[in-house]
């Protein structure tokens, strides 16, 4: 194809080389989405920040990274430059069409696959990502409510009655413990949903109602380790960055 734009992305060992010519800033923009998020979930990155060669911050838009030409992606919470060494070791060339997307990746410069999407398609997983990156915001805004009254609440004195039943007090665990496969197939209701992505172990009944798929396809995860289930239909999301606050433990291996 004949370029006549082109920005190259760095993290790690890895390139990410974006080309095109006289398109909509829509689709570019678009693409853009779909590689960082991309970058974010391999790589478990909650918040990225973009440097330019000389580790001046640069801001997350189409022309800035056009300007720049070459762009460094560190973790925010880490922002140390990234080493730029002449040649990565993994390079993706994407070539951005009006209606396609071809992905080419390399190692060391010999090819290893060619993968084609229609923009349509990025376009749609995209939106997904989009409402259910929604819908856990305005989940952890609820939970974040309950949990201000809550703790408004211990304010006032209580009066503390005796029970008659041994019935157990559960509450809500704040420091992450290890859990065995075995444990975690006893949280596989509906009101009690458990799921393991990574070895990580997230409780989800809160956002079982809100899941972009429905009820009914979540919970085939719940109780189990279903971190192929996961990648099987939704790859492209950052598991970590939209349910870190539901996280209650780790796998034990």
């Amino acid at each position: 194809m004949n370029i006549n734009h082109q920005i190259n992305f760095y993290y790690g060992n890895r390139q990410y080389s974006l080309v095109w010519q006289d398109l909509d800033p829509t689709i570019v923009n678009e693409v853009l989405f779909f590689l960082f998020n991309e970058i974010s979930t391999k790589n478990k990155l909650n918040h990225m920040t973009f440097l330019d060669s000389n580790s001046q911050p640069i801001q997350n838009s189409l022309p800035h990274f056009i300007q720049s030409q070459n762009v460094y992606i560190t973790n925010t919470n880490n922002p140390q430059m990234m080493n730029m060494v002449e040649e990565q070791e993994f390079q993706n060339l994407y070539q951005i069409h009006p209606n396609q997307l071809v992905i080419q990746k390399y190692k060391k410069m010999q090819k290893l696959e060619s993968v084609n999407y229609q923009m349509q398609t990025i376009f749609n997983l995209n939106q997904q990502y989009r409402e259910a990156s929604q819908n856990i915001k305005d989940n952890t805004n609820m939970i974040n409510q309950k949990q201000s009254i809550e703790r408004s609440a211990n304010t006032y004195p209580i009066t503390k009655i005796k029970s008659t039943t041994n019935q157990p007090i559960h509450k809500r665990q704040t420091d992450f413990k290890s859990y065995t496969i075995e444990e975690v197939q006893l949280h596989n209701t509906q009101n009690d949903a458990w799921i393991v992505l990574q070895d990580n172990i997230y409780d989800v009944s809160y956002y079982i109602e809100k899941h972009p798929g429905g009820r009914e396809q979540i919970l085939r995860g719940v109780g189990m380790d279903a971190t192929l289930l996961f990648f099987q239909h939704h790859p492209w999301i950052n598991f970590h960055y939209i349910l870190e606050k539901f996280q209650v433990g780790y796998l034990l291996k």
